[in-house]
């Protein structure tokens, strides 16, 4: 896209995600950029980066300003329309111009979160400096559900990301042979998505043999791939900061499907693709596979869970597919709710993980290659 294609397309957004937003919102909601990145701005704004402490106060009827350093505020600027935008200087007159919007409120909702760590974001020196003048609220029941279900421009950044990532597997697969080094393969990956004209979604994971029957090994090896391995690859490619999360496993010089974990890993996806979730919750779909891994021996094969949420973070706060109770995860799936499913099995050979990318649409699990959404 050029320029002023993407100020438009950052437009379209912003008022698609607002009014996704406001439809959420009784309590004046305030985001946060600053000591680490704001995933809930990003998601809102599509903004690339802050390096000063950024926030954005959205209003209950839909009135939206941003507190911007100066020398950050065309972040914001394709949005200058329909955000308020408030440059500041330094940290003192970050702090009056807070404090002038929002101590007319009694409460306001902010990122803070006992449930959801990855909601959790606001610095504890202004949570102590907003408490002293607005009561805060936490963030769960506001952005659990507009992180969580995505709109449709969100959607089709995601099936970008997702088409970009499979392109690149696809190129992959036939260097994973006896004889590769796992530093050769990992360059790859990375290179590729920047040739893609995106970014990696993270650091990936190649690791083959034994090292691969750890879910997280060490990412960087200079080994070499031996013939019979399991080589595991976990990717994704990240489109305007909307991540695709895959994992393949591969057996150098063999087949992947003659795997003894080929079957149930198999099993386990025609169970989601079968299910209806309209009927079912995150909790109780966990369930169920776990009943499965359980009824063929391999529990004990097992080092974490079946799948977890997607988008602007490669572990959104929702939903997430396990087995034990987690916030949230009693309430139903909805339509436009994205995640990973990736059962994995490991043992002394190795880990087998197949991870694919799922939206819920139509009460379906369908993978996100397959969505069909505008761009």
């Amino acid at each position: 896209m050029d320029p002023v294609d993407i100020a438009s397309f950052r437009r379209r957004f912003f008022g698609e995600r607002r009014a996704q937003l406001e439809r959420l919102l009784d309590t004046p909601l305030l985001l946060y950029w600053g000591r680490w990145e704001g995933p809930s701005i990003r998601a809102l704004t599509l903004a690339e980066d802050f390096t000063r402490p950024a926030f954005i106060l959205c209003e209950p009827g839909g009135a939206t300003t941003a507190f911007v350093q100066r020398i950050e505020v065309d972040e914001l600027a394709p949005l200058s329309d329909d955000v308020e935008l408030v440059a500041y200087g330094g940290a003192a007159e970050l702090d009056d111009e807070l404090a002038s919007y929002l101590k007319k409120f009694d409460d306001v909702v902010v990122e803070v979160s006992t449930n959801f760590p990855a909601l959790d974001r606001l610095p504890p020196r202004y949570v102590g400096f907003l408490s002293s003048f607005v009561n805060i609220r936490e963030c769960d029941d506001v952005l659990v559900p507009f992180r969580a279900v995505k709109s449709p421009l969100e959607l089709a950044l995601m099936k970008r990301a997702s088409d970009a990532t499979l392109a690149v597997f696809a190129e992959l697969e036939g260097k994973v042979r006896p004889g590769a080094a796992e530093e050769d393969l990992m360059n790859f990956l990375l290179h590729r998505a920047i040739d893609a004209g995106a970014a990696p979604a993270f650091y990936p994971i190649v690791a083959s043999g034994p090292r691969s029957q750890y879910p997280h090994p060490q990412r960087r090896s200079k080994k070499k791939i031996e013939p019979g391995e399991r080589v595991v690859v976990d990717y994704g490619v990240d489109v305007w900061g909307y991540k695709a999360d895959v994992t393949r496993t591969y057996v150098a010089g063999g087949d992947a499907s003659a795997d003894p974990y080929y079957d149930i890993s198999a099993e386990l996806v025609d169970l989601l693709r079968r299910a209806d979730l309209n009927a079912v919750t995150p909790l109780e779909l966990g369930r169920e596979v776990a009943r499965r891994v359980k009824d063929a021996g391999l529990s004990d094969r097992e080092r974490h869970g079946y799948g977890h949420g997607l988008g602007v973070e490669t572990h959104d706060p929702h939903p997430y597919v396990v087995a034990t109770a987690m916030p949230w995860l009693d309430r139903p799936f909805e339509d436009g709710m994205v995640f990973t499913f990736e059962p994995g099995f490991y043992d002394e050979r190795g880990g087998f993980r197949i991870e694919d990318d799922y939206v819920v649409w139509k009460g379906r699990a369908v993978p996100m290659q397959e969505l069909d959404v505008p761009a």
